[in-house]
């Protein structure tokens, strides 16, 4: 019922179970002190070090596709410090219901008010 490699429920109808207890699992997400984020750190550090080796004035793009509210410590509020102190960093922020951009990022900022699947579709032809 449950792709490891793929980390998916592929049988809706069914809740992966505990190997050892039996009990309902959830997905590992960021709603306390159950989050592993183990899995995570290489590509962290990884990211890190891309970013301290990349020139001050350097052009980036941030896109941010369905952050919303639930954690904005874990990828709004970052990504927006990352693109306020490189004048040619952009945010592009792809949400249907929390599209807001900062006011002080004026037009390096875009707001597009709707789901990825309608940016991907807009995107491959």
């Amino acid at each position: 019922m449950y792709d490891r490699e793929g980390g998916r429920v592929t049988d809706p109808a069914v809740l992966p179970q505990c190997p050892r207890c039996g009990a309902a699992v959830f997905p590992n997400v960021r709603v306390g002190p159950e989050f592993v984020d183990d899995a995570y750190l290489p590509a962290g550090r990884w990211l890190s070090g891309w970013l301290d080796r990349a020139p001050a004035d350097g052009r980036l793009l941030v896109l941010e596709i369905g952050a919303g509210f639930n954690t904005p410590g874990v990828i709004r509020m970052p990504m927006e410090n990352l693109v306020r102190p490189t004048r040619q960093a952009r945010l592009v922020r792809v949400n249907p219901r929390h599209p807001d951009v900062p006011a002080d990022l004026g037009a390096r900022a875009l707001s597009l008010p709707f789901g990825a699947g309608r940016l991907l579709d807009a995107l491959v032809p």
